[in-house]
């Protein structure tokens, strides 16, 4: 998507849009309301992480693809893909209190994303997807993050290692800025 647009709702409508999909079938593939997705493409409510995973499936999309912001690379030559800082492709949840910044590009069979989450930032309810294995780093701040029955407390410089299908949720609990880096394999995200 050449075009920025500034929140996920928008965008969310423009693809759904473009596609010829209605509410109505977002709706019934998704379990969610119609008024919900009305008022989540208007930014009148907020969707959770796995609110949006579930409405990008039923559009048929990767959730990376509503990151947005410049899409070229600085350089690729082969197997080699350098993203510089300024190119980073940017996601912020409705929430507002994350942002999510895309740090490898959308080919390969790894994805890098880093994040900043606000206190009391997080992924609402729990949610799974397609990866085989994610990895969260603490860079700086405090998560607790449940997978699958068991709860976390991870703190600068833990590192955890999961499946990505097992039902996970997590939030910032501390009272700084969460500083977080994610490694999926392979992307779905």
């Amino acid at each position: 998507m050449n075009e920025k647009i500034g929140s996920i709702g928008e965008q969310i409508r423009s693809i759904r849009k473009s596609k010829g999909i209605t509410i109505n079938d977002v709706s019934k593939k998704t379990g969610f309301t119609s008024s919900f997705i009305s008022q989540l493409e208007r930014n009148l409510t907020k969707g959770s992480v796995a609110s949006i995973q579930k409405i990008a499936s039923a559009l048929e999309i990767n959730v990376s693809s509503l990151f947005h912001g410049i899409d070229e690379e600085n350089h690729k030559l082969q197997s080699v893909s350098i993203i510089r800082k300024e190119n980073r492709r940017k996601m912020t949840y409705p929430d507002g209190k994350t942002i999510d910044y895309l740090l490898t590009g959308q080919e390969g069979n790894l994805e890098v994303i880093y994040s900043t989450v606000e206190p009391g930032g997080g992924s609402g309810t729990h949610y799974s997807h397609d990866s085989e294995q994610e990895c969260i780093i603490i860079l700086d701040g405090q998560m607790e993050i449940s997978v699958d029955k068991s709860t976390f407390i991870l703190n600068t410089g833990d590192t955890i290692n999961f499946s990505s299908r097992l039902p996970h949720a997590w939030r910032n609990i501390g009272e700084d800025s969460l500083k977080v880096i994610w490694i999926i394999t392979p992307p779905t995200f």
